[in-house]
């Protein structure tokens, strides 16, 4: 095998892509563009891949993608659907989405949803959640949510000092707080005015939560003097 050629199925390991995708990351810094269509020429005519020319959008253009052999169902426009929200939400959820969860984000049914995940499976890395990984990833969702919405009203630093709350030897958290403070703030609560009130949630955070949540309050242990 040609260096050319490893260049090119190392990029389809990833999944089907477009010609003019792999041209870009080839041409010029490893091929030429005429030695790039000649090298993807020969992986065809020798069975290595696959062309599949598809529609652009509801153009009357089309594009030709390059897929490699037994993954032409990547092509389908509901396993390119699951695959990006199994990315989506397992970024969101901490843990790989439900099929339920699949299916609400794609609009399939929930059956079509679990049977392409399991199909996508080594594309995507996922596997159906168990019950006590689900009860985990929510207190976590629950508790990164918290600390994001205190670093939105100042009550802690994006360092994850307080003068109230402990977040100081917690670096995940603080990290992912930062995440979803810059990606996410439409599912950060409402902080009540007495802490023994209920924590409001907006319905896009309770979507994941499953219920008006109240995650552990990290105050800092009082200091007494005397």
């Amino acid at each position: 095998m040609s260096v050319y050629e490893k260049a090119v199925l190392d990029l389809l390991k990833e999944g089907p892509k477009q010609r003019k995708w792999i041209v870009g990351q080839l041409c010029p810094r490893i091929m030429s563009q005429k030695k790039a269509q000649k090298t993807l020429n020969e992986l065809e005519n020798a069975g290595k891949v696959k062309a599949v020319s598809k529609r652009i959008g509801g153009s009357r253009r089309w594009s030709t993608w390059y897929v490699l052999p037994g993954q032409e169902y990547l092509l389908d426009i509901d396993a390119g659907r699951v695959i990006a929200a199994v990315e989506r939400l397992w970024g969101l959820l901490f843990r790989p989405p439900t099929p339920d969860e699949i299916a609400v984000e794609t609009g399939i049914t929930p059956g079509e949803a679990e049977n392409l995940a399991y199909k996508l499976a080594t594309q995507t890395g996922w596997f159906n959640p168990k019950p006590e990984l689900i009860r985990h990833t929510r207190k976590k969702l629950a508790d990164v949510l918290l600390c994001a919405a205190l670093m939105r009203d100042g009550k802690v630093g994006e360092d994850g000092k307080s003068k109230d709350f402990n977040y100081d030897n917690d670096i995940e958290t603080v990290e992912e707080a930062k995440r979803f403070l810059k990606e996410h703030p439409e599912m950060l609560p409402q902080l009540p005015e007495h802490w023994t009130d209920t924590i409001s949630w907006p319905p896009q955070a309770l979507k994941y939560l499953g219920e008006n949540y109240r995650p552990k309050i990290r105050f800092k242990p009082a200091i007494l003097f005397g």
